[in-house]
């Protein structure tokens, strides 16, 4: 991924062919307790993205961090983001993705940095 300018510059992931593809933009960036995004996947049309949302919260020695996910709804059934999964199927999976994505995290913040 590339890192934004500013917080509201696009974030792209990097291409080794050069190719840039815009994945989302900072909608919302409040340090140190919320941040908004539009999201999209390379094989979203370019009218066609999601939103994410992610809370901060300070909750005892560590930080309550929630994630909402929206505009799932406005794809089309045979989306190719949907992998032919429908309702709960689909909502689990998207579910779980997020939850590998938040262990990375939680395992990135936990090792030691100089």
């Amino acid at each position: 991924m590339t890192s934004p300018t500013s917080p509201t510059s696009p974030t792209s992931p990097a291409s080794p062919a050069s190719t840039v593809i815009e994945v989302g933009r900072v909608r919302i960036w409040s340090p140190p307790a919320r941040l908004a995004f539009s999201w999209r996947n390379a094989n979203f049309a370019a009218d066609e993205s999601t939103d994410v949302e992610v809370e901060f919260t300070p909750n005892g020695s560590g930080t309550l961090v929630v994630v909402t996910h929206r505009g799932w709804s406005a794809l089309r059934g045979d989306h190719p983001a949907r992998h032919g999964l429908q309702g709960a199927d689909f909502s689990r999976m998207i579910g779980l993705w997020w939850g590998e994505q938040l262990t990375a995290l939680r395992r990135h913040a936990a090792r030691p940095h100089s």
